[in-house]
């Protein structure tokens, strides 16, 4: 599988970049302002989620190329 990987949680205002098995940046909307968080999965169920986003399960769904441009500029 090759990194970048985008997705973004169905029904949510929630997207990811997974830079790879190990690491994800979340971008979100609180209070109109956008919050970015970057995280390192270093306990098991960090990495449960990273694998979750990429087989696109609970929710989480591919990004398209306009909705990456839009919330990450690449």
């Amino acid at each position: 599988m090759e990194f970048p990987q985008y997705r973004k949680m169905n029904g949510f205002k929630r997207y990811y970049k997974i830079s790879d098995d190990r690491h994800f940046t979340e971008v979100y909307e609180l209070n109109g302002q956008q919050v970015v968080h970057s995280v390192t999965a270093e306990q098991y169920p960090e990495m449960l989620r990273i694998q979750d986003m990429l087989k696109k399960e609970f929710s989480y769904i591919e990004m398209t190329e306009e909705e990456i441009e839009a919330v990450f500029g690449s």
